[in-house]
């Protein structure tokens, strides 16, 4: 006897469909084998799917309201940045929790905790049940991040080959908000998944960076054991209008992804670089970062880190908003 499993598709950090990154989610995957999960990422072929399950005994003693995994095409990710916003979306939308005007507060469980999640609701529209039934329009998703941490500054040898992959000149590497007496490096940062963030003092040399010559970047990405390496510089194309920042993720090949349009999980330890290297203490940090615009996908990603009075980031959150575009069924034997 054949099984069917129900999926959606939506495209999260933006508001018009086509837009963003897409996304995969199935909302009832109890059932699903880890093998058959990641086969059906693969059939997907998008930057992540989403499989919504029942919390663990464990999870739900810590207050989880769902279980999530996610799978790239290649392997599976401790946690992610756009399926965590877009699979709170999609539950929210299907009434999977009560939603409360203006923000109701979900908690999701991963392979790395329980974490919470803000959804914020405005209004009400017309609901999909019997008439007159209405529910609250869903608009931005904030997710809390893991707990950040700085694993590696680089060294010298190892910044110069990252700028020998990208070709460019080593005093291009930087943050110009930082000054000149604060010298900006790249860095290994974690808030549930690693990323190597690369800061550029220029968004034009961003531009110019040719997808044919980053093989290298993406073996040192494997060298150093983290997913991704992230370039950013100051400003935006004028596509997302208040863009702080710019964003590009080169991912390794093992994630089988070609351009991630919209990475959240980086977006957190690109806040916390960005933040040190304002010198931010004892308040918030934020940024509006564009990525995706290559591509043709701009996406508009919000990040903020709290920042103790020593200059420690506390707290990371990121948020975006989320739009459906289709849903249809899956059928295995």
């Amino acid at each position: 006897m054949s099984r069917r499993f129900r999926f959606r598709t939506v495209d999260v950090f933006t508001d018009r469909p086509f837009r963003g990154n897409p996304l995969a989610v199935f909302p009832e995957a109890d059932g699903l084998t880890d093998a058959e999960m990641q086969d059906i990422a693969r059939e997907m072929n998008l930057s992540e799917t989403s499989f919504v399950l029942t919390p663990t005994e464990g999870g739900r003693a810590k207050g989880a309201d769902y279980r999530v995994r996610f799978f790239t095409p290649g392997l599976e990710l401790p946690f992610a940045g756009h399926p965590s916003i877009g699979t709170a979306w999609v539950l929210a939308d299907e009434g999977r929790f009560p939603l409360e005007v203006p923000e109701t507060k979900v908690r999701q469980e991963l392979p790395i905790g329980v974490l919470p999640l803000t959804l914020r609701l405005s209004g009400a529209r017309s609901g999909d049940g019997p008439e007159g039934d209405e529910k609250p329009e869903i608009g931005e998703v904030t997710m809390t991040q893991g707990a950040p941490e700085l694993l590696q500054h680089l060294d010298d040898d190892q910044v110069d080959e990252i700028c020998e992959a990208l070709q460019v000149a080593r005093d291009n590497i930087g943050w110009p908000a930082a000054g000149e007496d604060r010298d900006v490096i790249p860095a290994i940062i974690s808030t549930g998944l690693a990323h190597l963030i690369i800061p550029l003092r220029d968004r034009a040399l961003m531009d110019d960076i040719d997808r044919d010559r980053t093989d290298e970047l993406a073996e040192i990405c494997e060298e150093l054991g983290v997913v991704s390496a992230a370039i950013v510089a100051p400003g935006g194309s004028g596509q997302i209008a208040d863009a702080g920042a710019s964003v590009r993720i080169f991912d390794s090949s093992e994630m089988r992804i070609d351009v991630d349009p919209a990475t959240g999980a980086a977006a957190g330890p690109i806040a916390v670089l960005l933040g040190q290297a304002e010198g931010i203490r004892d308040g918030t940090f934020r940024v509006v970062l564009e990525q995706g615009v290559e591509i043709g996908r701009p996406s508009r990603l919000v990040a903020e880190v709290d920042f103790t009075a020593d200059g420690r980031a506390s707290e990371v959150r990121v948020a975006g908003t989320t739009v459906p575009v289709m849903e249809g069924w899956l059928t295995l034997p």
